[in-house]
């Protein structure tokens, strides 16, 4: 019997200095580029647009693993579904 292995890859985007709509916009344009199963982390550091992204990412079927706000840092740990 043959065994298939699936490998999802991880990826990193950061975001710091950026705010609305550039973390929405870049976050949306890596998702795109990404497979279904794979995994973003995207971190920033304005709190308002780490909100953000974690609606747009929940609006359009991804799913948000992890969000944290410290301050105004922000991580987000997505899976790509769609």
């Amino acid at each position: 019997m043959k065994q298939v292995v699936i490998i999802n890859k991880s990826y990193t985007l950061n975001c710091n200095g950026l705010v609305c709509p550039l973390p929405v916009a870049r976050t949306k344009k890596k998702l795109s580029e990404m497979e279904s199963g794979d995994i973003l982390e995207v971190t920033g550091d304005f709190g308002e647009s780490g909100e953000n992204v974690k609606r747009y990412v929940e609006k359009h079927g991804d799913s948000v693993l992890e969000f944290k706000i410290n301050g105004e840092d922000y991580y987000i740990k997505i899976k790509k579904l769609t």
